[in-house]
């Protein structure tokens, strides 16, 4: 059974998720997919998947860092694929949230897993493992000797093996100090372009402390991993950072000197200063947590820990902004202590009341009857939302209706439906309340409601226009209403679908519908997008051709090429598609 290191390089991706299809997920296809880059950010954000669900080929999350994201990974095809809505994948990349999600399944257990045969592989460390085992003492001496001449690497591991020998950790502590020191001795500007190699680089040097770490050197190796934190927490103030990468590794190297001084013996009461201090004087970034250093406290250091909060508490006061992390850790101290009566009071304070973490605390230690009213008060201040829920500050309208429902509060359930249809009418909220109305026995009187509101919506929102309408009914098959809605109010928004859905009930009407869009493209010159012109307008003759109004068309591009002959590159594309 594989294990996950949390946190940085996993090894050689090669561990598979068994499915339908031929080929499995595995680190090896999220890798390839992704690139060793993405890869390697995807490994960092594992900690922030947050209500992961898992089906035959599919995974379900989402992702909670900075910025909520959802994502939908499917691994059904020849290599795995899926939406995020995060701007990178909008892009058509396969972002480091997929290879996230994809990580979290293989980890999560609920799935099956085997090691994948690799001949190739075992054949070449037989060969190797035989050469080795026939040298003397005397060539594995002078080979080692001669590896740590041509490689820093090897002569730092070496360094190790002489702490652990001697039990003077100070050479090899200096020996790792140099070496951030001088990997992270960027000379010139860093904008956009090379923040890409410089992350690299510092995930190379982040690999290597990161191995010493893993076998036993948490002590030699926690100085190098507290300067590489420091030094590339003051580098992210000077750099285009816009990719996030360098902030990544930023993250990464914090997340890793937590986990040094866990591991290791770092005076606690010193570290209990520093974490105070540096999380008062930080940016916002990398997000450090009493909870990935509480165990390296003893009593000591917790009690220092809580007057140097304290005092930064008062310091603060009476400044109305600058307090965010202040009062972060003050929750944190709450969370440890189990004191949860403060810590509600703690997230109820400020501007913006946590609705989801103050019910989450709730029910986490059966206080039912004080979760629901809480519940009660996000519903009374409109903070039950699917576009936000299900976060610190936003409830999931889902949750809360199935919370009224099995206390036997179906009309405030169906309530919760209808307000999150009304802030963000859609096909998905729509469907949400007609699922949740059939097993209440009221499908009818809420498809009755929802189309009333869009009717509504139609005739007194002039940005509206029928979109909403004439996407229910398309949700609903009704492809007639459908064009009935789109002719009295217009098809907004929703004109391509109906373009496509409803072409074979009336052909020269879904064409019709591609006259605005044309007419807006074409009002300038644009050579990039003519193609793609082109492209609708031989779409608009197949409809009109199959509509039996071929001449009318014909007569329509004659029209148009008149209109547009001085822009020979909308000619050219016209031409390929012999309009």
């Amino acid at each position: 059974m594989y294990v996950r290191v949390s946190g940085g390089r996993r090894g050689r991706p090669g561990h598979y998720i068994g499915h339908h299809g031929d080929v499995p997920l595995s680190e090896t296809s999220l890798f390839n997919v992704a690139g060793d880059l993405v890869f390697a950010r995807g490994e960092d954000y594992i900690r922030y998947v947050r209500g992961l669900r898992i089906t035959k080929s599919k995974a379900y999350a989402s992702i909670q860092a900075k910025r909520v994201y959802q994502v939908e990974l499917d691994w059904s095809g020849s290599l795995p694929d899926g939406v995020c809505t995060c701007p990178h994948n909008a892009d058509g990349n396969f972002c480091k949230h997929l290879v996230a999600v994809g990580l979290a399944a293989i980890d999560s257990g609920r799935v099956p897993i085997e090691e994948p045969d690799d001949p190739d592989e075992a054949t070449g460390d037989a060969r190797l493992d035989a050469v080795v085992q026939a040298m003397s003492v005397d060539e594995l001496r002078q080979l080692v000797l001669t590896l740590a001449q041509h490689g820093d690497g090897v002569r730092r591991l070496l360094e190790v093996r002489a702490t652990a020998a001697s039990g003077d950790e100070a050479p090899a502590q200096t020996e790792f100090e140099a070496y951030v020191r001088n990997i992270l001795a960027f000379r010139g500007e860093i904008d956009y372009r090379r923040s890409f190699e410089v992350a690299e680089t510092v995930s190379e040097m982040l690999d290597e402390l990161e191995d010493h770490l893993n076998n036993g050197a948490a002590d030699v190796v926690r100085p190098a991993l507290l300067l590489a934190l420091t030094e590339l927490q003051d580098l992210l103030q000077y750099v285009d950072d816009s990719s996030g990468f360098i902030g990544d590794q930023t993250q990464r190297s914090a997340d890793l000197y937590a986990r040094a001084c866990r591991l290791g013996t770092p005076d606690p009461t010193k570290l209990a200063t520093w974490l105070v201090k540096f999380r008062a004087e930080s940016p916002g970034w990398p997000i450090l947590v009493l909870a990935d250093f509480v165990d390296a406290f003893d009593e000591k250091a917790l009690k220092t820990y809580r007057r140097a909060v304290a005092a930064l508490d008062k310091k603060l006061a009476d400044q109305p902004t600058g307090r965010h992390e202040v009062e972060a850790m003050l929750l944190e101290l709450a969370d440890h202590d189990g004191d949860v009566d403060l810590a509600v009071k703690l997230l109820s304070e400020g501007t913006y009341v946590q609705y989801g973490a103050i019910v989450d605390r709730l029910r986490a230690v059966g206080r039912a009857d004080d979760a629901v009213a809480w519940i009660d008060r996000a519903v009374a201040a409109g903070k039950v939302w699917s576009h936000g829920g299900g976060n610190e500050y936003w409830l999931s309208p889902d949750h809360v209706a199935e919370t009224y429902k099995g206390l036997g509060r179906i009309d405030d359930a169906i309530g919760v439906l209808r307000a999150d249809f009304v802030r963000q009418p859609s096909v998905g909220s729509y469907r949400v309340l007609l699922d949740f109305a059939a097993g209440v026995d009221r499908v009818d009187s809420e498809r009755r409601w929802a189309y009333d509101h869009a009717r509504h919506l139609a005739a007194t929102d002039r940005f509206a226009f029928g979109t909403v309408q004439v996407q229910l009914c398309l949700s609903d098959g009704d492809i007639d209403a459908a064009w009935d809605a789109a002719d009295k109010y217009g098809a907004g928004s929703a004109w391509r679908e109906l373009a496509e859905r409803g072409a074979k009930a009336r052909p020269v009407a879904a064409a019709d519908l591609y006259r605005p869009g044309l007419e807006k493209d074409l009002r300038y010159p644009n050579s990039p997008i003519y193609p793609d012109i082109a492209a609708r307008l031989a779409t608009m003759r197949k409809l009109y051709e199959k509509g039996g109004r071929g001449a009318e068309f014909a007569l329509f591009m004659a029209q148009l090429r008149e209109q547009y002959r001085r822009r020979p590159a909308l000619m050219k594309a016209l031409d390929a598609k012999r309009l």
